[in-house]
């Protein structure tokens, strides 16, 4: 039978559903909505204590509409991942549907982003899964015409590869958002830059809010990080042409507008 005759089948219909977790194109995880685990085309989808519940996949306009609902374990390895660590990068959600008996039909029903991992209110946490469909519907962000560069640091209009401009480094100490390093690059403007701790095959990240030598206040914590342990740091910049040209030589890419008139005829006479 053919997935189409399952579904609509009042009697023969046996649903079970995949979940599939992606970070960075890497599968981080799979679950089944089944009380056993099963085995699809070579892969393994486990179960979970607790197990998985969706709520009603719709078809919206409007962005909180057509947001998935997964409920799932408070300590649900995808749910502690997005709450504990919050810049892991984007993690895929894709949900995929087969009648048991027949698994060679699967279909996906819903693919999409995971938001945030909310707290329910008997403790369980809530997946928000933001379809594929809304982000490519937004509109663009406009280019503001302006003295100060607007190019994202390390973006593709800044054309600076991040990857060249990381100083490698130990923790000395580490207590919330203060953390204390081995040494830094001198001469580098590490306020407003990046630090990157990697554990476990996953990669950290927090923004350097301030830098003092050595000594780095953070805006979020480094989850797992210890004394002792490497972390990388990536200087940043005050978006002006004297930082871009004097610490990246990056001046032929710079983004902002010079020599804009500092009146402003719509407000101000001109005489």
């Amino acid at each position: 039978m053919t997935y189409e005759t399952d579904e609509l089948s009042i009697q023969s219909g046996a649903p079970v559903e995949l979940y599939t977790f992606t970070r960075g194109g890497v599968v981080i995880g799979r679950y089944t909505s089944g009380e056993a685990e099963v085995t699809v085309d070579g892969d393994t989808y486990s179960t979970y204590p607790g197990g998985l519940a969706r709520g009603e996949i719709s078809i919206s306009g409007e962005r909180g509409r057509a947001a998935l609902r997964i409920t799932v374990a408070r300590d649900h390895p995808v749910a502690s991942l997005i709450h504990l660590r919050p810049r892991t990068g984007v993690i895929g959600c894709t949900v995929s549907r087969y009648h048991r008996g027949d698994d060679t039909d699967v279909i996906v029903i819903y693919a999409g982003r995971v938001l945030s991992a909310r707290r329910g209110r008997s403790g369980e946490r809530i997946l928000v899964v933001e379809p594929r469909s809304v982000s490519q519907q937004r509109i663009g962000l406009h280019r503001v015409c302006q003295p100060g560069c607007n190019w994202q640091l390390y973006g593709s209009h800044c054309r600076l590869d991040m990857g060249d401009w990381g100083h490698a480094t130990t923790i000395v100490s580490v207590s919330g958002t203060a953390l204390e390093v081995a040494d830094v690059e001198s001469g580098m403007p590490y306020a407003g830059g990046i630090v990157a701790f990697t554990e476990g095959g996953i990669t950290d990240y927090a923004y350097i809010e301030e830098a003092d030598g050595t000594a780095l206040t953070l805006d979020l914590p480094l989850y797992g990080a210890e004394a002792s342990e490497a972390v990388t740091l990536y200087p940043g910049c005050d978006w002006t042409m004297a930082t871009c040209d004097a610490v990246f030589s990056n001046s032929v890419n710079f983004g902002g507008r010079l020599h804009l008139p500092d009146l402003n005829p719509v407000t101000q006479s001109a005489f």
